[in-house]
């Protein structure tokens, strides 16, 4: 008799085990996977296409990151750089081979900071870069 409630005993704690703390475990896993890099958002708010060609160079003026993308109208982009953004990193991204912002990372960015690179339908500044702490 004592065996068997023991069996029943041992039986519930495992079902509580498998019921509470195998999802928790699942869950914090699945949120917090290791990420490839920083994020970075770049968004065209205007009514043409354009060209955006975006530059990381590392403190010691190395080339770490080229591409370029065109951004149509109203178009969204948020993706990941295959590099972290530390400190002495410096962004370089030109608009239609023309416009030209740079920034220099200051400080180690966090896993919330965003990198924005936005367009804008202002013929005077239509270029934005800012990094953003949500």
């Amino acid at each position: 008799m004592q065996r068997r409630l023991l069996i029943i005993v041992v039986g519930i704690f495992f079902l509580l085990i498998l019921t509470v703390v195998l999802p928790y475990v699942i869950t914090y896993n699945s949120l917090h996977e290791k990420r490839l890099g920083d994020v970075y958002k770049r968004q065209n708010q205007d009514n043409t296409s354009h060209e955006v060609t975006v530059k990381l160079f590392d403190s010691n003026n190395s080339s770490i990151f080229n591409e370029s993308y065109v951004l149509d109208p109203e178009e969204k982009i948020k993706s990941q750089y295959p590099v972290r953004l530390i400190t002495g990193t410096y962004i370089e991204v030109t608009l239609d081979n023309n416009i030209i912002k740079a920034e220099t990372v200051y400080s180690n960015l966090s896993d919330t900071d965003i990198l924005y690179i936005n367009i804008n339908a202002r013929s005077d500044n239509p270029l934005d870069l800012s990094i953003v702490t949500p």
